[in-house]
């Protein structure tokens, strides 16, 4: 097999400001991956999970001083061995694409219900923005400390139909989720997640409620196990576990543990978006909005309407291509 492997630095710009507990990003930076053999090609993304100490500096750096490693690794299919998580995703991706089929299209839907996202905005800004919301059948709100119950109200009263998810991203201290709960329960609140730091998940069974606790900083590829025991759902993200086939085998695991599957996604293009979809048959819930956020994404890309996800099934990542394929001008 003649392959070879092909990289570049592409950023990606907000409409507004995305902002959570720990951070305000106004720029998505990651790498595109093609890999190439006689007479086609295959595309993924990187997208540098920072809380676990990737970068694209590093992500890139890394491809810069191993990329002949990296090529026989993917010859063999030995992704695991990629140093990085989020690459390993990528590299997966590309080489899905590489030898992607019609039965890969015909098995994806053409619609699916997702969370639609209302990152941490003050009170005007979600005034103006609600609107939007108002036939969305999953909310899911970032929040920090600050009026968490007065912020889940008016959504609440805006769109009564909706169900709300409440992300924390590690924001909250016991003694105040504990205060707000039963507040929370009578909002059509129907989950938290990541409410506490990672290691301080032991409280959340202090706390007798109807809303589910996910975890999602908390389980990672190289935490302990245990901290199932303090979550009825987890959100999985195939970048955190290094691929669609690693993230098969943790969803099974985790259904073997009867927990619920929240399938998400980062703030990210169509490119990470649509191979993700491969695993949605098996969540119970897609987290999958991250393309929305974007100025600019690729030709032929995902669009959302009402909280559904519409899957263009003539973007690139579906479709056989040359190895040619420049993919708007970044190769």
């Amino acid at each position: 097999m003649f392959l070879k492997l092909y990289y570049v630095k592409k950023n990606f710009f907000l409409k507004d400001s995305f902002r959570i507990s720990r951070e305000n990003k106004k720029i998505v930076k990651t790498i595109i991956i093609k890999l190439t053999e006689i007479g086609r090609s295959g595309f993924g993304e990187c997208i540098p999970y920072k809380k676990y100490g990737e970068s694209q500096k590093k992500i890139f750096s890394y491809l810069l001083k191993n990329e002949e490693k990296i090529v026989k690794l993917i010859r063999k299919k030995k992704f695991r061995e990629i140093k990085y998580l989020s690459l390993r995703s990528a590299l997966e991706n590309a080489y899905r694409h590489l030898y992607i089929d019609n039965d890969e299209k015909k098995r994806l839907k053409t619609k699916y219900i997702t969370s639609i996202t209302i990152p941490i905005v003050n009170q005007k800004k979600l005034n103006k923005v609600i609107n939007k919301f108002k036939y969305t059948n999953l909310i899911k709100v970032k929040i920090n400390k600050i009026n968490i119950v007065k912020t889940i109200k008016f959504i609440n009263k805006k769109c009564p139909e909706s169900k709300i998810i409440i992300d924390a991203n590690e924001g909250l201290n016991f003694i105040l989720l504990k205060k707000i709960i039963k507040d929370l329960e009578k909002l059509n609140v129907i989950i938290i997640e990541q409410p506490l730091k990672y290691g301080l998940d032991y409280k959340l069974k202090k706390i007798k409620t109807k809303i589910l606790f996910c975890a999602d900083e908390s389980f990672h590829i190289n935490n302990n196990k245990k901290i199932l025991n303090y979550y009825q759902i987890v959100n999985v993200k195939i970048d955190k576990f290094g691929g669609l086939n690693k993230s098969l085998e943790i969803i099974k695991y985790l259904k073997s543990k009867n927990k619920k599957i929240l399938l998400g996604c980062m703030v990210s293009s169509s490119l990470s978006i649509v191979p993700t979809l491969s695993a949605a048959k098996y969540c119970d819930f897609l987290d999958l909005d991250g393309a929305l956020f974007l100025k600019r994404d690729f030709k032929n890309g995902i669009s959302y309407k009402n909280g559904n996800l519409i899957l263009n099934k003539n973007f690139i990542w579906l479709n056989k291509k040359g190895p040619e394929e420049n993919l708007q001008g970044l190769f």
